[in-house]
């Protein structure tokens, strides 16, 4: 009797999303880590309720000014994925030595929605990392984080309105 052999694991992608905004501190200091914990989703406790594990495999967040068509300052945000820490910056330094980095203006005089791109790190396609896959019911395990710095800012303003979207991978194992 021949039997039909099953794939152990089904796989499929979402993209989860959350939104926020981002401001200076006391001291005209913009900096923080957007970690890879999609959970705040609005999506992610019915997918989850479907899945046993997931991983975030990249994303892409997008930026908006929150004041636009004003004159535009002359800081930068520095923008670098960070495939296993989720520290917070402290400077630019703690952020320069990424491969991947992009600068945007902390705010700008158009309505131009910005973007900054950032994905795990793969060779021939399998995402590298610490660990591949991670429970759903423990989504802040996964490791990494979206980081960002500027200083020399007004103190205590709000610069940037985003949208974070989280390119998400989930499995479960067939019966």
């Amino acid at each position: 009797m021949m039997q039909l052999s099953r794939s152990p694991t089904v796989i499929r992608r979402f993209i989860l999303s959350i939104t926020g905004s981002i401001g200076s501190n006391g001291s005209g200091v913009m900096s923080g880590s957007f970690g890879m914990d999609p959970s705040g989703a609005s999506t992610w406790s019915s997918i989850a309720l479907l899945y046993d594990q997931f991983r975030v495999i990249g994303g892409q967040l997008k930026i908006a000014s929150v004041v636009p068509n004003t004159v535009a300052l002359n800081g930068l945000v520095r923008f670098a994925f960070d495939n296993d820490s989720t520290t917070t910056p402290t400077s630019l330094s703690d952020i320069a030595g990424y491969s991947e980095i992009t600068d945007h203006p902390a705010l700008w005089s158009s309505g131009q929605v910005l973007t900054v791109n950032f994905r795990r790190p793969t060779i021939r396609g399998v995402v590298q990392g610490q660990q591949l896959w991670y429970n759903e019911t423990t989504p802040s395990a996964s490791p990494g984080a979206l980081k960002f710095y500027a200083s020399g800012l007004t103190a205590s303003t709000t610069y940037l309105n985003f949208v974070l979207d989280y390119l998400c991978e989930f499995q479960m194992r067939s019966s």
